[in-house]
């Protein structure tokens, strides 16, 4: 490691620049990443923050929720023996502020007031807290369209109106900032949509074990990641963006093992002089791994800082969001891809011949 250094100070000139090269490289995959992740949120956060390990849902529903159609009965059942069950239904529509024309984009969870399924607030109180009749949780992006607490919104297929009673933080489903109402606003909801609608639910959330056959019921449990997996565009987002991210670690970590293979080339006397001099082959090997270990990670580091740097610069309305253990397994495994593609200037040093090297064996 000293050598290795002592060589990097020494030829630091070449280095920074291959470093400012393998910052770009690793700043952009680490902007990827959390763009991917950012993404998938947007789609799942709702669900994956839920607090439900499982959910029955209708076998014939191939774990889609908004397809799915569960009895009250099972429900009811469920419940009456002890199972800590909550009713979960899923509606995509249009609200209007009151005083406004803009439609917005929102997504219902319909659940049961005070049930462990109900997310917690930043600001305002729960919906089983409200004395309002038809009250809302909004997540936090509907703020940046001006609407506040104690606000009046209205359905906009059916004018039903909802008041504002507390906000909620990254709870997103399909690309679309939820609203949470109780079970009872749903069905009046629908009820208004179609007058002919009969009470059933989209699916049942489950904390816990559940000791009822469901047999024969039409339905099925399913852990709470399959349905996140089924949400229509999260699969085939998540894995194409996650794919490109992986792709680039490769690439940035192959850049350096091929720059590191040219400095080799160039120092092929200063290797073969060491060799002629008693340096054994493993010796010079560890010099090469660990110029790579102190680059690489020098990389790793000021791209990690600078990501997180953005990251608390970005607005709000920027699908993006990184964590720092998944920050630390792609830079890790940078890191270790880079060490990996270090292993071909480590066989070119091994096939040095000391007197070729420094123009020795001449007649």
């Amino acid at each position: 490691m000293k050598y290795a250094w002592k060589e990097i100070i020494y030829g630091k000139k070449k280095y920074i620049l291959i470093e400012l090269l393998l910052v770009l490289l690793m700043f952009m995959v680490l902007f990827l990443s959390g763009l991917a992740e950012g993404l998938g949120r947007a789609v799942t956060s709702a669900v994956d923050t839920m607090d439900a390990e499982y959910f029955i849902v209708d076998d014939s529903a191939e774990k889609l929720i908004t397809v799915s159609k569960v009895g009250t009965d099972v429900y009811d059942k469920l419940k009456s023996g002890g199972a800590d069950v909550a009713p979960l239904d899923i509606q995509r529509m249009y609200i209007v502020k009151n005083g406004d024309d803009e439609k917005l984009n929102i997504t219902y969870f319909a659940i049961e007031p005070g049930s462990f399924i109900e997310p917690e607030m930043f600001e305002g109180s729960g919906l089983a807290a409200s004395s309002s009749d038809d009250p809302i949780l909004l997540d936090d992006d509907f703020k940046l369209n001006g609407i506040s607490l104690g606000d009046k919104v209205y359905d906009s297929s059916t004018d039903m109106e909802f008041t504002v009673v507390g906000f909620v933080k990254d709870k997103m489903y399909g690309h679309t900032s939820v609203g949470y109402i109780g079970t009872d606003s749903y069905t009046k909801l629908r009820t208004e949509l179609n007058p002919m609608y009969e009470k059933e639910y989209h699916a049942v959330a489950v904390n816990g074990e559940i000791k009822y056959d469901l047999a024969d019921k039409g339905v099925e449990l399913v852990q709470k990641q399959e349905i996140i997996d089924n949400i229509p565009s999260y699969s085939a987002e998540h894995m194409t963006i996650t794919m490109i991210v992986w792709v680039l670690v490769i690439v940035s970590a192959v850049i350096i093992g091929i720059f590191n293979y040219i400095l080799t080339l160039q120092k092929r006397k200063q290797f073969g002089v060491l060799k002629a001099i008693g340096m054994s082959g493993g010796e010079l090997s560890g010099i090469i791994i660990s110029e790579v270990c102190i680059v690489s990670v020098f990389a790793a580091a000021l791209s990690l800082a600078l990501t997180f740097a953005m990251a608390a610069s970005l607005p709000e309305t920027m699908p993006f969001y990184i964590e720092v253990p998944n920050a630390l397994v792609v830079t890790a495994a940078f890191v270790v891809i880079s060490v990996f593609s270090s292993l071909l200037s480590v066989v070119n040093i091994s096939r040095i011949d000391p007197i070729t090297a420094i123009g020795g064996g001449e007649e």
